[in-house]
This record gives C-alpha cells, sequence and structure tokens, in this order.
C-alpha cells in the first residue's frame, strides 16, 4: 500500500511534538498539530511559544527548498521566530534558522542549517518560556 505523502506529512510533525515534549518537558505539554494551517493560508504547523515551526517530509533531497524557507517566514511574520525542519527518508532531520536571530543584525538574508541536537539547543536559546 502506497504511503500517502499528507499522512506522512502529519506523522512527522506528531513525531516532532513528541520529541519536542521529551526534550523541553512541561512547557511544551500543550503542543499540538496546528489544524488551521488547512483552513487559513500563512499558519505554521507546530507553533511553540514565541516560534513558527513549519515541517517538511520528503521521500528524496538533500537540501531544503526555497519555498519551504519562504513559507517559515510568511509564517512567523514579524512577531515570531521562524524554523523549518525536514527530513528526507533515510536522511538525519535538519533544522533552519534565519542567522540574524541567532547572531543579531546584517544577516537577515542569510540561513544556517544544522543537525537535531544542534537544533533543539538553538530552540532552547530562542525559546520565550
Amino acid at each position: 500500500m502506497p504511503i500517502n505523502g499528507r499522512s506522512k506529512g502529519h506523522a512527522f510533525e506528531r513525531d516532532l511534538i513528541k520529541k519536542f515534549q521529551d526534550e523541553f518537558g512541561e512547557c511544551a505539554s500543550h503542543l499540538r498539530r496546528n489544524l488551521e494551517q488547512y483552513q487559513t493560508a500563512g499558519k505554521a504547523d507546530i507553533e511553540f511559544n514565541n516560534l513558527m515551526i513549519e515541517a517538511k517530509r520528503y521521500k528524496s533531497g538533500n537540501w531544503h527548498k526555497e519555498e519551504w524557507w519562504d513559507q517559515a517566514l510568511t509564517s512567523a511574520g514579524d512577531e515570531y521566530l521562524p524554523i523549518l525542519i525536514y527530513k528526507y527518508d533515510r536522511q538525519p532531520i535538519k533544522f533552519v534558522f534565519r542567522l540574524s536571530d541567532l547572531m543579531g543584525k546584517g544577516y537577515e538574508s542569510d540561513t544556517a542549517t544544522v543537525d537535531y541536537e544542534t537544533g533543539i539547543m538553538l530552540m532552547r536559546e530562542l525559546l520565550e518560556m
């Protein structure tokens, strides 16, 4: 039976939420998939306090697509910090952050792509609890 792409994406979102709940404890206990994303354009997959997280799960590739990052920026707007988390089959999870959120002004159009462990560490630094 073929795997539906949307189902694969939903499962990835649920998996990320479980990982965040394990990593961040009580402050992440409220996390749920943002079902509003299907009715309203510009909504993130996961909203976590001041972070707007766009999650992508695909069969093949080796780098994130520019439109995924654009979608993360749109959902974050001016009020939230965007994070893109993506995974391809048989490859590790990757996180993408806006470099200006990590380094300050002057890096607005640059991004940093990091592994899972570094991504969690950076989320801890950026998360307003």
